[in-house]
Formats: structure tokens, C-alpha cells, sequence
């Protein structure tokens, strides 16, 4: 999920470091809050060497332009978490491992593992029409839906027009930025519209394949589907700082999460953007979310063998690098560095605005890297900053990597 602005920010420096077992945490302190020189300004080029410190890697994309940054690497040797920058520039309160970050999109993976869950238990039939499970005032709004399967909306493969593609819809949030978004109102803005194509034709990201999981998995369950996330997925995983934002308490701090909108710099912390939805409303911390792509990679429980082949069967191509399954995406990377080059991940990934996360789980190796941060550049009006960013996320894998 996500909402069109965008943002600026503040730096940070110094080291801190403290640890149990083999985990360490290292963290930065933000200085004060005068602004980092402006790359579109300036049209530096950002080299980001791998060569140097994981602290010292943050410490410069943040003092380039993010608000925050947060890093966990864990690999059979050693696991370690990384922060800098801040969690709120009012405040300048220092960013901390434990801050919760939204985490957008990568919510369809847990729904994802509910719904397989759910049809291992005989809750759920996968290949049954979406009729079945939703009332006839959503299905008599929506094309194909005798055709359309809980398989296909898991798979992005229905047809179904993306909620967030409706101009009319953020013409809403823009007006009512303070509107607490039901689903139900969510997806109105697709209801009568046509197909996209034929069902089952082709692979097209849609937000709106997750809404209607989310109330399907709330009437089958006759409960809060978040109940049954943390009761089957969380704590089986010892997931114990991650949340699923509106409808449970959370049990630590959200991070603001800043973009710029009409040049000034706006934070989305606030926004009651539909995150009581299915296709991205929970909130975590690079450590916790990297406990779910592990769990999912080495086949742990609460993932069996049979689920966890239902999930990557068919692949289906997103671009040169990612295939999407059934709510997880299997990443071949392509990359300038050898040491990262052809290494093969699990993950998902996601964007709300002000945040990011990406949490990547490569089984061969037996690593994983997340990298969550706070300020979201536009890859149009910022494209310098955002390629910059993405250069950083890039470097910071090839040097686990380059170092194993």
C-alpha cells in the first residue's frame, strides 16, 4: 500500500555498541538537525564501499538524506543489529532496534500463510470461486468472480482492477487525510469496473486481491484474522515485535515515516490509511520480520513442505530479478558486485508512504538482511536520492556476502 508525496531529513554519527551472545547492536546518534547537502542539487554521486564498517555504511546514506535507517544481518557466524539516524525529526529522538516500522506489502505474505494454513486445516479450498466465501453486495460489483479462485487472488492472477490505481481514491486521502479507512469503502473505488484480462491469463500486482483475502479470512474464521496470525505464525516464530496496526495494541513505538508532498516534508505516522486491511497493515523490526522469510526458507514450522511448494508453484515473472508466488516473491539477484550476483532470495518487500522494508532470506547461504528505513524519495521528482538509496541496500548485501 502506499500514498503519493514526498520527503526530506536530518543526519546522525557517533557509535555505540552493546551485545549478548553472538548479536550485536550498534546505533548512532543524531546530531543536530541541519539539513545534508541536496544530491538533486548537487548531482553528487554517492559511492557506497563495502569495504568499510556496517555502521559507517548507514551513518552515510543517512547523512546523504534518509531519516532513519535500521539494519539486521544474521549469518551462520554471526548476527548483528544496526540503526542510524532518527525515529522522529520534531523530536530528534535517536532511532533504536526496537522501533516498529510499517511494513506494508510484506503483510500479504503472512496472509498468504494464513490462507494456506487454513486449507491445510479444512477451513479454506484454495480453488474455490471467491463466490463462495464473499456476500453477493461485493460479488455483484466485481467482474469474474465465479471464475475467480482464493488460488488466483493469492496469486495476483484475477484481473482485478488495483484499488490504489483509482485516481478518484487519492483525490480522498488527499482531501480527508484524517479518514479512518474501512475495507469495505476501500474497495469500493474498483466496484463495476472491467477486467484488467481474463482470469488466470497473466501475473498483475493488485492491492485489491489481498482486501478481499482479508474479509474472506475474517467471515471463515468468525474472528479478527490478526488473532489468528499471532495464534498460528507470530508466536510459533517468537515473533514478539511485530503487530497488525488497528487491530491489535502495539507493544513499542512506530517510527514516523516522512515524503515530501508539495515540497514540504510531511510525516505519514498519523495516517489512518486502510492498515486494518489485508494487503498491509502490520508493523515489525528488521530483526523480528527476518524470523518469517527465515522460517519460511529452512521449512520451520509453522511452514510444512506441502505449504511451502503451494507457495512458489508457477512463479510467475515480476521483472529481470523477482518472480511472485502465492504472498512471497523469489529474488535471483543481479548485480555489479560478484559476491551478490546470483545469490537467490526469499522476500516480499514493502512500501507505505514514509517507509520501506525490505527483509530477504537467501537459503543457500543461510543468511538473512533487512533494511528498514523512514524516508521514502519519489523515483521521478528524486531520482537521485532514490537511486542512491537503492545503491546503498545494494552494497550492504554484497558486503555480507563479500565477507562470509
Amino acid at each position: 500500500m502506499k500514498l503519493s508525496s514526498f520527503i526530506l531529513c536530518t543526519t546522525c554519527l557517533a557509535l555505540t555498541g552493546c551485545g549478548s551472545d553472538n548479536t550485536v547492536t550498534h546505533a548512532s546518534k543524531p546530531k543536530s538537525a541541519a539539513m545534508p547537502v541536496s544530491l538533486s542539487e548537487t548531482k553528487e554521486t554517492i559511492r557506497f564501499d563495502i569495504n568499510t564498517d556496517y555502521q559507517s555504511l548507514l551513518d552515510q546514506v543517512v547523512a546523504a538524506g534518509l531519516t532513519g535507517v535500521s539494519v539486521y544481518v544474521a549469518t551462520p557466524g554471526w548476527s548483528a543489529t544496526y540503526t542510524s539516524g532518527q525515529a522522529n525529526q520534531d523530536t530528534q529522538a535517536p532511532l533504536n532496534p526496537q522501533h516498529l516500522f510499517r511494513i506494508a506489502s510484506n503483510t500479504k505474505s503472512f496472509v498468504a500463510t494464513l490462507t494456506h494454513l487454513m486449507a491445510a486445516q479444512g477451513q479454506i479450498d484454495l480453488d474455490s470461486s471467491i463466490n463462495t466465501y464473499l456476500p453477493d453486495d461485493i460479488t455483484a460489483r466485481l467482474p469474474n468472480t465465479s471464475s475467480i479462485t482464493v488460488r488466483h487472488l493469492l496469486r495476483h492472477t484475477s484481473g482485478l482492477k488495483d484499488y490504489l490505481s483509482v485516481p478518484q481514491f487519492w483525490h480522498k486521502t488527499k482531501a480527508e487525510p484524517d479518514q479512518d479507512w474501512q475495507v469495505t469503502e476501500m474497495l469500493s473505488y474498483v466496484y463495476d469496473e472491467p477486467a484488467q484480462f481474463e482470469v488466470d491469463s497473466r501475473f498483475d500486482y493488485s492491492n485489491t486481491n489481498y482486501l478481499l483475502l482479508g474479509i474472506i479470512l475474517d467471515d471463515v474464521l468468525g474472528y479478527d484474522l490478526a488473532i489468528a496470525i499471532r495464534q498460528q505464525i507470530l508466536e510459533p516464530l517468537g515473533m514478539t515485535e511485530t503487530y497488525y496496526y488497528q487491530r491489535e495494541p502495539l507493544g513499542a513505538e512506530l517510527v514516523h515515516g516522512y515524503e515530501l508532498e508539495e515540497g514540504t516534508l510531511k510525516s505519514y505516522r498519523h495516517i489512518k490509511l486502510g492498515y486494518r486491511a489485508a494487503d498491509g497493515g502490520m508493523v515489525s523490526t528488521p530483526k523480528d520480520l527476518s524470523r518469517f522469510f527465515s522460517a519460511f526458507g529452512k521449512t520451520q514450522a509453522p511452514f510444512t513442505a506441502a505449504i511451502k511448494t503451494q507457495m512458489l508453484n508457477n512463479l510467475n515473472t515480476m521483472d529481470t530479478t523477482r518472480e511472485y508466488g502465492a504472498g512471497i516473491v523469489r529474488k535471483t539477484e543481479h548485480s555489479t558486485f560478484a559476491s551478490l550476483s546470483g545469490k537467490v532470495a526469499y522476500m516480499h518487500g514493502g512500501y507505505n508512504n514514509g517507509y520501506i522494508s525490505r527483509s530477504y532470506y537467501y537459503p543457500q547461504e543461510d543468511v538473512s538482511i533487512s533494511v528498514f528505513y523512514n524516508r521514502v524519495f519519489d523515483r521521478h521528482t528524486e531520482q537521485d536520492k532514490h537511486k542512491m538509496v537503492e545503491n546503498f541496500r545494494e552494497a550492504l548485501r554484497a558486503k555480507v556476502f563479500a565477507e562470509l
